[in-house]
């Protein structure tokens, strides 16, 4: 799926990188093989971005190269500075404590400098990709207003407190330049967060906020895997239990050059900001 937007769209890389500095990718993992494959097709995409700059992809958990194996094949390649991008969305349990963990443990056997950059967040170019996938999947269907659309964000999920808001606040982004907005924005989670994804589908189409026909549920997910098909699963109870409103899932951001962009500029931002800590 969208493997051809990685490798046609014209975008522009930022600069600051110095020699002897690389860029580690951190995956998530996946079991999933097509997952895997846009993972790492954002990881060469982000490698053509920076041309003349080392890049490998580790990943956190589930398969290999893994971390470690990623940050000594930079090593081999000559960076004693290496940033680390999380292909992360947002900061939780796994950029606040798993990957610092897994990088600290790697850097230690091979000496080398590294710092984290932010996970990719509200970025503009993931904004931008979130409401492409929106009006891609509304593409060819019968005109509905808007104002008769709830609209679920679903999100993986986390015990971090902070998960609710962070997906809150990028849905918002996300509707901004959308000339009407839905009849209602919903959040739902997979896992951990509440409110639930199952409680968010039960929620949507509640006849007490007025008329409505139609229910788009957005996962907010970089690549396919596990947690999507959750989603589609969920998605299918709803509109059995609902059948008069049309359900539409929205597709997964997926290996979007956008994204790739916006991971450069997340490890330029932290490269510049280790470049300035160390002159002051």
């Amino acid at each position: 799926m969208m493997m051809r937007s990685v490798q046609s769209a014209v975008v522009e890389a930022p600069a600051g990188f110095a020699p002897g500095h690389g860029v580690l990718v951190v995956g998530h993992g996946t079991a999933d093989p097509v997952g895997a494959a846009e993972t790492r097709a954002v990881a060469e995409a982000l490698a053509a971005l920076l041309p003349g700059v080392p890049v490998e992809l580790g990943f956190l958990e589930v398969i290999r190269p893994s971390i470690d194996d990623a940050l000594h094949r930079l090593a081999d390649r000559g960076c004693t500075e290496v940033v680390a991008a999380p292909l992360l969305l947002f900061a939780a349990g796994h950029a606040k404590r798993d990957v610092p963990e897994a990088l600290v443990a790697a850097a230690t056997a091979t000496g080398q400098r590294v710092v984290q950059a932010e996970p990719l967040g509200c970025h503009a170019d993931v904004v931008s990709v979130s409401r492409q996938r929106r009006r891609q999947a509304l593409a060819g269907l019968s005109a509905v207003d808007p104002a008769a659309t709830d609209l679920v964000m679903v999100g993986r999920g986390s015990s971090d407190p902070a998960a609710p808001g962070q997906l809150g606040e990028f849905a918002e982004a996300s509707l901004a330049e959308d000339a009407v907005r839905p009849r209602r924005l919903l959040l739902g989670f997979v896992a951990a967060a509440r409110p639930s994804l199952d409680e968010a589908i039960a929620d949507a189409g509640d006849p007490g906020a007025g008329a409505v026909r139609r229910i788009l549920v957005q996962p907010h997910l970089l690549f396919r895997g596990h947690v999507e098909e959750q989603v589609a699963a969920a998605v299918a109870r709803g509109r059995a239990a609902r059948p008069d409103l049309e359900w539409v899932q929205v597709p997964r951001l997926g290996p979007d050059a956008l994204v790739a962009r916006a991971l450069a500029c997340r490890a330029a931002a932290a490269c510049a900001r280790e470049s300035m800590s160390r002159q002051g």
